[in-house]
C-alpha cells in the first residue's frame, strides 16, 4: 500500500493501466454507472484502493456548504472527446476538493432545460465543451443567473464567458501553408460542424493560405463534416471519388 507521502498522487490512468481497463470504464465506476459488470468493477475498485485513489479527496465533506460543484455541460457526440475531456475534469477536481457535475443534452433540443436545472441545485460553475460553447441560449441562460462559465474551443467567445481555445484562424491558415509547402496545391478540406464557430475560422484560414500562394479556392475540393469519424470518412470519400481528386485533404 502506498505510504502517506504516496497518498493522491495516483491519478484515474493509473487506475486504468492497474486494472487493465480504459480511463472511460474507471470513470464510469467513480460515478456509479450501472452499465459496467460486475468482475469489471470489482477490478477497478480493487485498483483504486490498492492505489489509494480518491476521487474526490474530501468525500467525507460532501455535505459541506463551502464544497465547490462544477458542472460539465456535454453534447459532443465522440466518445473519444468525452473520454479525455472526462479524465482531465475528473483529475483535476480530485486535486483541488471540487465536485465534478456531469450533464448530459442535445443540442438544439433541451440544452436550455439541462442548464437550468444546474443553475437550480446551485452550481458554482460550468464548464462549456463544444458544441455547446458557441449555444448562444445557453450562454445568455448563464449570464442572467450570474453562474460564471467557461467555454472551450469556441471561436469566438461571448462577453459573458471566459474561455480557452486556440487562434484556429492562424493554426489553418499554417496547416495550409505547410501543405503547400510540400509541394500540393489541390487541398481538400473538410469543414466541421457548422454550430460551432471555429469551423468558420479554419475554413477562412485555409482560403487565406491559399490566396496568399496565389490560389483560388476550387469549390468541389470543399466539403462538409461534423467533428465525427463517421462524417470525416464519409467526406474523404467523396473527395478522393472526384475525377480530379485532391493530393492532400485538411
Amino acid at each position: 500500500m502506498p505510504n502517506r507521502r504516496q497518498r493522491g498522487a495516483s491519478t484515474i490512468r493509473d487506475v486504468a493501466v492497474r486494472a487493465r481497463v480504459s480511463t472511460m470504464t474507471v470513470s464510469r465506476v467513480i460515478n456509479n454507472n450501472k452499465n459496467v459488470k460486475p468482475e469489471t468493477r470489482e477490478s477497478v475498485e480493487t485498483a483504486i484502493r490498492e492505489l489509494n485513489y480518491s476521487p474526490n479527496p474530501a468525500a467525507s465533506s460532501l455535505a459541506r456548504a463551502d464544497l465547490i460543484r462544477i458542472g460539465l455541460l456535454y453534447g459532443n457526440p465522440s466518445a473519444a472527446y468525452l473520454s479525455e475531456f472526462l479524465v482531465g475534469g475528473l483529475d483535476q477536481c480530485s486535486r483541488s476538493n471540487v465536485q465534478l457535475i456531469v450533464e448530459k443534452c442535445e443540442p438544439g433540443t433541451d440544452e436550455d432545460a439541462v442548464a437550468q436545472h444546474l443553475v437550480a441545485s446551485g452550481i458554482d460553475g460550468v464548464i462549456l465543451p463544444p458544441p455547446l460553447c458557441d449555444a448562444a441560449s445557453v450562454i445568455m441562460l448563464l449570464a442572467h443567473s450570474r453562474t460564471p462559465a467557461v467555454a472551450v474551443a469556441t471561436g469566438r467567445p461571448a462577453d459573458t464567458v471566459s474561455a480557452i481555445s486556440i487562434d484556429d484562424y492562424k493554426a489553418a491558415l499554417e496547416m495550409t501553408r505547410h501543405l503547400l509547402s510540400l509541394g500540393h496545391q489541390r487541398i481538400g478540406f473538410i469543414i466541421g460542424h457548422p454550430n460551432q464557430t471555429a469551423s468558420g475560422r479554419r475554413l477562412d484560414g485555409y482560403r487565406a493560405g491559399l490566396a496568399e500562394a496565389g490560389l483560388a479556392p476550387v469549390r468541389k475540393l470543399i466539403t462538409q463534416g461534423y467533428f465525427t469519424y463517421r462524417s470525416g470518412l464519409d467526406a474523404a470519400e467523396h473527395l478522393l471519388a472526384l475525377k480530379e481528386p485532391p493530393t492532400a485533404i485538411f
